[in-house]
């Protein structure tokens, strides 16, 4: 049985049916008893489906304020 860092780990490429009929199968029996894990499944699913439907800026400046803004975003979590 996997566990749910196993699952979580494996959750894009499960989306993606980019594992195994086994990898597939092991995922399901987990979904099936982690309620925890279904619900997170459900929102990256929500999360790639609304990704998918914005539409990019036709703007290139703006482009570019939003990848210097990504960009300056710190890289590791502030300590407790």
């Amino acid at each position: 049985m996997l566990s749910c860092r196993e699952v979580n780990e494996q959750c894009t490429d499960y989306l993606e049916r980019q594992l195994t009929w086994r990898g597939r199968l092991a995922v399901r029996a987990h979904l099936l008893i982690c309620s925890y894990c279904r619900r997170f499944l459900r929102q990256l699913a929500l999360t790639r489906a609304t990704l998918q439907r914005l539409r990019p800026p036709a703007d290139e400046a703006a482009v570019r304020r939003i990848r210097q803004a990504i960009d300056a975003l710190p890289q590791e979590p502030p300590p407790p």
